[in-house]
């Protein structure tokens, strides 16, 4: 069971990574100047994993959490977004963007964070511009994170 534990625990921790082939393998990696890991288990561990990946890859990312700006609909809101999207880049200019538009919605979000926590710091900088600007959760890029 405590092996079991460990093996979810790393499947968790590196799991979400689109660049391993085979993160058994990749842990298990006999690398010059550090220790040796050998890992025993069940085969289907590593079709489990593979199929997480292969299911991140298709979404276009994972779950994460993002700050969001603005929200609007109608005539003015493509112009709206883009004003909060120059005003965010004036303030924060290494901040990471998007706009979507969903109909009927623009939206601007900054950041892409796996933790709600992680989001707080820059949400606290952007409450300062932005007052009514909150953390939402959606789906996130790995090369984001």
């Amino acid at each position: 069971m405590k092996h079991f534990l460990i093996i979810i625990i790393t499947c968790i921790g590196f799991g979400f990574s689109t660049k391993a082939q085979n993160l058994t393998e990749e842990v298990q990696t006999i690398k010059e100047g550090q220790g040796v890991v050998t890992i025993h288990q069940d085969q289907g561990i590593d079709f489990l994993m593979e199929t997480m990946v292969k299911e991140n890859e298709r979404k276009g990312g994972v779950d994460g959490y993002q700050i969001q700006l603005f929200s609007g609909s109608g005539p003015q809101g493509k112009r709206n977004a883009m004003d909060v999207k120059t005003k965010v880049l004036e303030e924060f200019p290494d901040a990471k963007i998007t706009t979507t538009y969903n109909p009927p919605f623009w939206r601007v979000r900054v950041g892409s964070y796996r933790n709600k926590h992680e989001a707080l710091p820059l949400l606290k900088d952007l409450k300062e511009f932005f007052p009514n600007c909150y953390v939402v959760k959606g789906m996130v890029r790995m090369e984001e994170l």
